[in-house]
């Protein structure tokens, strides 16, 4: 640190006789003034004892005060300024008779006389409170190189009158005088000044050059155990800005705690005999903990050789030890390292020679380290090899880049990889067995040209490393190129999802992905995009090829294209729930559609309907024009259907000529539902009413009868739902056809009880709760010529029942067929019974036979069999055919009556004149009788219609030689009427009503009047 100036002021010789007053810089030349400044020793100030000691000093402001005294005595006033004229500002030096505050304002009002400094003048002063009344200034003259009056003295008086310009000559020589002093105190503060500046950058020099050294100074004075530091010294030990280290203690407990006694030991030495030290410990740092340094210290002595101090300088190297114990734990892992790893590694001087081997060359090479040392490294391998090896290492060091090979190594049976490092002192080598990775890369090889000809599609993708990115394409095989158009470049880096297609292709392979994370494999179908853009259908089987339990590396997937198995699935789903001709939705379609339907009604309180829609006389389009014109006729009504609803609806075809329209969300009000339902069946009607334009010009005129039923979602049976239109479309039928009917709840009654009695009937049947009732049939003279065989039902609950009541129940069910055949038994049982007895023996019974049961393709061979089963003779056996007989099928009608009239058994026409007969047809059919139906019995003597027509089936009868029978006669006079017309026979309850077997017994027995019995 810069010394103190020190400027020394000493009682010397008298100044203008002013006795008292002495001034100088140093003892031996009094008014001259020296710069002393102490001399850097390594920035610590030489102590007391090293320079001479200074004399009393006084301030020179107070022997500027003097002058100002002096000048007041000598001027005779009351007051003066010594004044140090500037440039910028005035300074007063000394003063006399005031204080420092009043000489202030007095310089500011004396301002005009400073103006001119060079010019002494007087100036008139108003100072309230003051005695000054006059000032005047008297200017230094030029001396010790100051310029012309750059100073002088402001003199203050009491009068008001200035003072004579002449002044005593003690007042010019200390105006002089004062000119020497001020000019003397200016050259020192200049040279003071100049030391600063000159110390400070000294200093700047040094901190910086301790900074980047990262060293700091001290300095100890052995006198006073002081301690003087420099700022880096502070930063090291980590002192904060006003913090220092002032004396030995305090240093030496910066030290850590074992280093203590070992530099306090090093400073004393060095205090005592002088030997310097220079050693390597720690320091303790607030806040951070330990920290090395390195401390140097010297001993600096006087002239005569007395050791006056200790200068020193320590330097943080904490960097450099820790790089150093760096080094050194390197080094030891290092060698560690060459010493375990499992690689062989050696090194080689710059002739290829052996230099160093560790455990695993020695293993790999199979020779010790004392074998190979010295040794170049390719000798005892072949020539071709050994040539390999020296032109690759010889390369290596030639170039100083690294060189790596793999060759095998006949004389170790091995495939080694061997890489090559150049340094300084040789070459750094590594050998590597990769006689097994040789072998999976043949397999591998081997693997992937077989997977690349496979006709199943691989995709091999790697995952990231952690795993929230999609995986890339690493691998496809020639089957890929071929399905996708892709190429290898076109996809190799790229995601599977440039394949897919983003719904539902996404949404299935994300599926997989959930799969594969609870089991490995996982399997799915999905739609691939090819490169022109074009789908087809891959099965795809997912493999994960895991690293570890938790680590998945690749996905593998293997595609099978089955673009054509779903095109056939697709196509048999579409058989299984669409109708062939029509492509309309059929009945399984239809019934799992309206299950939905009428859930979504039940939560949403939407009513809706369903339509069943039959063709009126279809059959007559296919037989008179063929199924082919059929066909083409309902393909058009599909496509009318389809147009006339809404897009929501469904349009089915069940079968046949039959279709269903089913309609939703008409409304939540019940009658606006119905009426909407009635808008739309209108216009179903409407539409199917158009003629339809067939091939080959043909025009076809359709109607339809139309069957509605609504729902609401209370029904939970579909097909209940479905019995309900369709007995709506029935009722349409039986209103005439071409109408719509809705569903009539009293319908289903109806229906309920027919399948009551349909159910009961099998009952029956089984249980033979059936009995037959026998009607007499009379001539002309009332003889019994036989009787017509009626079936009765003894019902164990409802009692006695009529054929009314459930013949057409057994027709539609199909039982008519079993009843009428037990009937048929029964009636030629009974002729059999008759047949021995005389009084019987000529009687015929007629059995009614229905359509249903004629049609029957073994009817024919049915009636012979009973025939032969009884033994009887086949013409009293008379079966009344109903003429619902000749609607259809005429020459299978008229063979199997010819094959029954070969039989010899007799054929009545039932119910002549109300069904199909025609005189066309009846001349055609083999008929033994013609019978009247009681309709037009019951008023044949009151409507003169009846009458004629019964006289025309008379008439008509005779003429083919048939014979007549009237049922249903109740009088005499209908009886009388008809054998007027030339009836044959009549059968009525003028004769007898219908009797069990033992009462037509009894009767045949004893006939009633009028009527006998044949014989």
């Amino acid at each position: 640190m810069p010394g103190p100036h020190v400027r020394y002021f000493t009682p010397g010789k008298t100044v203008a006789g002013v006795p008292g007053v002495m001034c100088s810089v140093c003892s031996a030349d009094p008014f001259t003034a020296t710069s002393m400044a102490a001399t850097p020793d390594h920035l610590t100030p030489a102590p007391p004892a090293e320079r001479a000691a200074p004399q009393p000093m006084s301030s020179p402001r107070v022997e500027f005060d003097r002058v100002a005294e002096l000048a007041t005595h000598l001027a005779g006033g009351v007051g003066a300024l010594l004044i140090d004229v500037g440039h910028e500002r005035h300074e007063i030096r000394g003063t006399h008779g005031m204080p420092q505050a009043t000489a202030e304002a007095l310089l500011e009002a004396c301002a005009t006389l400073l103006d001119e400094p060079a010019t002494p003048g007087w100036q008139a002063l108003r100072t309230p409170g003051h005695a000054w009344r006059s000032a005047r200034w008297w200017p230094l003259p030029p001396a010790g190189g100051l310029t012309p009056v750059q100073a002088g003295l402001l003199l203050l008086d009491t009068a008001t009158r200035p003072p004579k310009e002449s002044a005593s000559p003690e007042l010019h020589t200390l105006a002089s005088h004062a000119a020497d002093v001020l000019a003397l105190s200016r050259r020192h503060d200049q040279i003071e000044q100049y030391n600063a500046n000159m110390l400070r950058e000294s200093e700047s020099r040094l901190n910086l050059t301790e900074h980047t050294a990262g060293a700091g100074s001290w300095s100890l004075q052995l006198a006073t155990r002081e301690v003087v530091h420099s700022d880096e010294f502070a930063t090291i030990l980590g002192l904060g800005d006003l913090e220092r280290v002032r004396d030995l203690e305090s240093m030496v407990q910066r030290y850590a705690p074992e280093w203590r006694s070992g530099i306090r030991q090093r400073l004393d030495r060095c205090a005592q005999s002088g030997e310097p030290f220079d050693e390597e410990i720690q320091i303790v740092v607030e806040g951070s903990g330990p920290k090395w340094v390195r401390t140097v210290g010297t001993a600096v002595r006087r002239a005569d050789g007395e050791i006056v101090r200790i200068q020193g300088a320590i330097q943080d190297i904490s960097a450099q030890k820790q790089a150093q114990q760096d080094t050194l734990r390197l080094a030891m892992r290092l060698t560690t390292t060459l010493a375990s790893i499992t690689e062989a590694f050696v090194t080689l001087d710059r002739q290829c020679c052996f230099t160093y081997l560790n455990q695993e060359s020695e293993r790999l090479l199979q020779k010790t380290t004392g074998e190979l040392l010295g040794l170049e490294v390719w000798q005892g391998f072949s020539p071709g090899l050994a040539q390999r090896l020296k032109e690759q290492l010889s390369r290596s060091l030639n170039t100083n880049r690294r060189v790596e090979l793999e060759d095998y190594f006949p004389t170790l049976g091995k495939w080694l990889e061997v890489r090559a490092y150049p340094f300084a002192e040789g070459l750094a080598v590594y050998f590597r067995d990769v006689t097994e990775r040789r072998r999976s890369q043949e397999q591998l090889m081997l693997l992937e040209t077989s997977v690349s000809r496979l006709n199943d599609i691989v995709v091999i993708a790697e995952t990231s490393a952690t795993g929230q990115q999609e995986p890339n394409i690493v691998f496809v095989n020639d089957a890929f190129e071929q399905h996708t158009g892709y190429s290898r470049a076109e996809v190799l880096g790229q995601t599977p999802q440039m394949l897919l297609e983003l719904d539902p292709s996404i949404s299935k392979l994300q599926e997989l992905v959930r799969g594969l994370q609870n089991r490995r494999q996982a399997r799915t179908e999905l739609m691939i995009r090819r490169k022109n853009g074009a789908m087809f259908w891959v099965e795809l089987e997912v493999v994960s090829v895991q690293a570890s339990a938790e680590e998945v590396t690749h996905w593998v997937a293997v595609g099978r294209d089955i673009t054509q198995r779903k095109t056939a699935e697709d196509m048999i789903r579409h058989l299984a729930f669409y109708d062939a001709l029509t492509d309309l939705p059929n009945r399984q379609l239809l019934l799992d559609r309206l299950q939905q339907v009428l859930a979504a009604s039940s939560r949403s309180g939407q009513h809706g309907a369903l339509m069943f829609i039959d063709l009126d006389n279809f059959k007559i389009l296919n037989d008179t024009l063929g199924h082919h014109m059929g066909d083409q006729l309902l393909q058009k009504v599909a496509q009318r259907l389809t147009k006339s609803v809404r897009k929501t609806d469904m349009v089915a075809r069940l079968g046949g000529d039959e279709f269903v329209i089913m309609v939703d969300d008409l409304s939540t009000d019940p009658e606006a539902a119905a009426f909407k339902a009635r808008a739309l069946a209108d216009k179903v009607l409407n539409t199917l009413r158009e003629p339809f334009q067939l091939t080959g010009g043909h025009q076809h005129h359709a109607t339809p009868s139309i069957g509605v039923t609504p729902f609401n979602g209370q029904q939970s049976d579909v097909g209940e739902l479905l019995k309900q239109a369709d007995l709506a479309m029935y009722q349409a039928k039986s209103m005439g056809r071409n109408t719509v009917c809705f569903f009539d709840p009293d319908m289903q009654a109806s229906m309920i009880a027919n399948a009551t009695v349909s159910s009961d009937l099998r009952v029956a049947l089984r249980e033979k709760q059936f009995v037959v009732y026998y009607q007499p049939q009379v001539d002309r003279v009332g003889v019994i010529t036989g009787v017509e065989a009626l079936v009765r039902w003894q019902h164990p609950e409802r009692g006695f029942m009529r054929p009314a009541e459930f013949i057409p129940v057994a027709e539609d069910t199909g039982l008519i067929l079993p009843l009428g055949q037990w009937v048929l038994e029964t009636a030629c049982e009974q002729l059999a019974a008759w047949a021995d007895r005389p009084q019987t023996a000529n009687l015929s019974i007629a059995v009614n036979v229905s359509v249903r049961q004629f049609r029957h393709p073994d009817f024919v061979d049915m009636v012979m069999a009973a025939i032969q089963r009884t033994g009887i003779r086949p013409h009293r056996l008379k079966l009344e055919l109903t003429e619902s007989l000749l609607a259809d099928r005429m020459e299978i009608t008229i063979e199997k009556m010819g094959m029954l009239k070969a039989l010899g058994v007799t054929l009545s026409l039932d119910d002549f004149g109300v069904g199909y007969s025609s005189l066309s047809v009846l001349k055609r059919l083999p008929l033994d009788q013609l019978k009247i139906d009681k309709g037009f019995v019951a008023d044949v003597l009151t409507d003169p219609n009846d009458a004629a027509i019964s006289r025309a089936i008379i008439a008509l009868a005779q003429s083919l030689s048939l014979q007549v029978v009237a049922e249903g006669v109740e009088t005499q006079e209908q009886r009388d009427f008809l054998a007027y017309q030339g009836c044959d026979q009549f059968q009525g309850h003028l004769f007898a009503k219908p009797l069990p077997i033992e009462a037509l017994d009894a009767l045949l027995q004893n006939p009633t009047a009028g009527m006998l019995v044949m014989s």
